[in-house]
């Protein structure tokens, strides 16, 4: 066991900290609008260049309660996890498992926004449960209920209106998985390669219904938010941004609306003087 949980109170700190950003930060704006402005997933802006979202998601919550049941499973899960893999690997289970959370919400669902570490959460706590397994845990009859209860009301919260389920599935896949590859048992040894094999298939698929998936239905084209975030970003400077993503979305969409708004130098506001969304 390695004494530390830097990795666990820093990313605690950062979530924090981003929440309190999205409540105060000084504009006009929806608290939805406001978290994808820092880093939630947002199927539409992904797909025109913010790859980087489908990770800082994981760093983004909006509600309070939200933030705090999040936090408190990251600490539950990192006071064992981190000390025994080490900071390092804690980090890069967490967010791989993240990053399996929003590749399968990619793949299967349309253009919504989605925030918080919970696609991690399952990712650790799958890890967890397959280490105690391994490591004779559940011959413990309180070990074995004390996790199942756990797990079963886990499945359960997934049946609530507004949880992304599938995220959360691809969390716990994505951890699985990778913990089997991580984990340096000599007795794993042929575990370890399946799960290298494995792991390498779903990235193969996942990538192919990535390309399969990168498309926005007409719905679901949420024109008016696109332009309230890149103004958000415009005004902070990021003006070649701004003007690369405004060019994309409206190729994205076959519309011809965001890119004029960010095509003078003169600025946003005398740009979109006179512009109305029909």
């Amino acid at each position: 066991m390695k004494k530390t949980m830097f990795g666990t109170y820093i990313t605690i700190v950062i979530c924090a900290v981003i929440t309190l950003l999205i409540h105060i930060y000084p504009y006009s704006s929806s608290l939805t609008e406001k978290s994808i402005f820092f880093g939630a997933y947002y199927k539409a802006f992904i797909i025109a260049g913010e790859w980087w979202r489908m990770v800082t998601c994981g760093l983004v919550h909006v509600e309070i309660p939200h933030l705090l049941m999040n936090m408190f499973s990251l600490w539950m899960l990192g006071s064992t996890l981190e000390q025994l893999y080490g900071t390092k690997k804690f980090l890069l289970l967490l967010f791989v498992s993240v990053l399996g959370g929003s590749v399968f919400l990619f793949v299967s669902s349309g253009n919504t926004v989605a925030v918080g570490l919970s696609g991690g959460i399952y990712g650790l706590f799958a890890s967890y449960i397959f280490l105690v397994g391994m490591g004779g845990g559940f011959h413990d009859a309180a070990v074995r209920n004390s996790l199942l209860r756990t797990a079963l009301l886990n499945i359960a919260i997934n049946f609530l209106p507004g949880i992304a389920w599938k995220a959360h599935f691809g969390g716990a896949i994505a951890g699985l998985l990778l913990t089997m590859i991580l984990h340096d048992n000599p007795n794993w040894k042929a575990l370890r390669v399946n799960s290298m094999i494995a792991f390498a298939g779903m990235v193969i698929l996942c990538y192919a219904g990535i390309r399969k998936s990168a498309y926005i239905p007409s719905s679901q084209r949420y024109v008016k938010t696109d332009q309230n975030i890149l103004k958000m970003e415009w005004n902070l400077g990021a003006h070649t941004h701004v003007r690369q993503m405004a060019a994309r979305l409206d190729s994205l969409y076959d519309i011809t609306y965001l890119e004029p708004m960010f095509r003078e130098e003169k600025g946003y506001a005398e740009a979109n003087g006179n512009t109305q969304l029909g």
